[in-house]
């Protein structure tokens, strides 16, 4: 029973031997476990066998072996710099081949030369070499700038060289894309056509406005009427010629339209076929509300007085003819004639620009074309 009892003692003690590596690995120093048995009041005996155990004395060599490690480290580091600035300081007195302590552009280049064997050097990378050495910026290398020995300054004009290819290669591709982008504008632009209008064009711009001056001669009837007048006569007989064509309005109208939706005519022309059709339009508006004032007053017992219908025909006439020879001298002058409060505006807003097609020519409207531009595709990423 007594050597059960004492088995069991031995054993339990076993088990309660710490373990050093386990409070190593939790960040508990074997320092502190002693200084807890001895704040504990634990005899001394047992602080002495924790201390003395194969636990801690391989800690502390190998706490040992850790500064012996780092000390050596730092003893090589050193001999390397005292090594290295002994190089750099050999290579500086090679290069100041006329003994002045500083070393000159030309120096450089020629002590460059002579260590990699070479005839010539990259001009733009030894220039910037020599810019990073030269803090002070006097154009001379002196001692304490000098620190770089042969291999690094072969290494640092490699990697200048590499960059300055890069930066070719990265210039080269924005101008090509540039010149892609210039090219796609060019299509576009010949596509629709956004060109200054030439002479032609602009004779061939002001054409388009006879149609809502036939339409609103029927309002300076009353001021037409003097045979003697050759443009009177002339103005009449297109005016004839013009109501005897059956469907003439119709026509015109639709042919006017048709061609303003052309690309390839000038802007400015396509800007007043236009126009000339939002004039006309706008021409109804005064027989409609003469027509409703002469039936409509009348029967409210309001007499209108004798030629008031006149004076009202001559006023619809003269701003008519106002409007057409401003039209007629912007157009002359290369302008468009877009201050026609309204008329113009709808104009403008119709009007094709280069931002409404894609680079293959597909109309796409106004905030696609815009949103396209902006992404810098033609939309067929989208598509995919």
């Amino acid at each position: 029973m007594r050597f059960v009892i004492a088995t069991f003692l031995v054993l339990g003690a076993a088990a309660f031997r710490p373990n050093i590596q386990l409070i190593q690995h939790r960040g508990i120093a074997p320092r502190t476990l002693v200084q807890r048995h001895h704040d504990t009041n634990y005899p001394r005996r047992s602080v002495s066998f924790l201390r003395m155990s194969p636990g801690d004395e391989d800690v502390e060599a190998l706490l040992a072996k850790a500064e012996e490690l780092r000390k050596e480290a730092a003893s090589i580091e050193a001999a390397r710099a005292a090594e290295k600035a002994q190089q750099v300081q050999a290579v500086f007195a090679k290069f100041d081949t006329n003994d002045d302590g500083v070393v000159s552009y030309e120096e450089l280049v020629d002590g460059l030369k002579k260590q990699f064997k070479a005839d010539s050097l990259d001009e733009a990378a030894v220039k910037r070499l020599f810019s990073d050495l030269d803090k002070d910026g006097n154009d001379v290398i002196d001692a304490s700038e000098f620190k770089l020995s042969i291999r690094e300054m072969g290494t640092r004009i490699e990697s200048y060289i590499r960059e300055e290819k890069d930066n070719l290669k990265q210039a080269a591709l924005e101008a090509k894309e540039a010149k892609e982008a210039a090219e796609k504008a060019e299509a576009r632009l010949a596509f629709l056509n956004e060109q200054p209008p030439t002479t032609s064009d602009k004779i061939l711009s002001i054409l388009p406005y006879l149609f809502p001056l036939l339409d609103g001669l029927q309002y300076g009837r009353f001021l037409l009427q003097d045979e003697v007048n050759p443009v009177i006569n002339v103005v009449a007989l297109l005016y004839v010629i013009y109501r005897n064509i059956p469907f003439s309005g119709f026509i015109a109208f639709f042919a006017i339209n048709f061609l303003s939706n052309n690309p390839k005519l000038n802007r400015l022309i396509r800007w007043n076929l236009s126009q000339a059709i939002w004039v006309d339009i706008a021409l109804i508006v005064p027989g409609l509300l003469g027509g409703i004032g002469k039936a409509g007053l009348p029967a409210l017992g309001v007499q209108i007085p004798p030629g008031v219908g006149e004076v009202l025909d001559d006023a619809v006439f003269f701003g008519l003819i106002g409007v057409l020879l401003y039209c007629v001298g912007s157009s002359l002058a290369g302008r468009e004639p877009g201050g026609i409060p309204f008329v113009s505006k709808q104009v403008s807003q119709r009007m094709p620009t280069l931002e409404m097609f894609n680079d293959e020519g597909r109309f796409v409207g106004r905030q696609r074309g815009e949103e396209e531009d902006g992404r810098g595709g033609n939309g067929d990423d989208e598509k995919k």
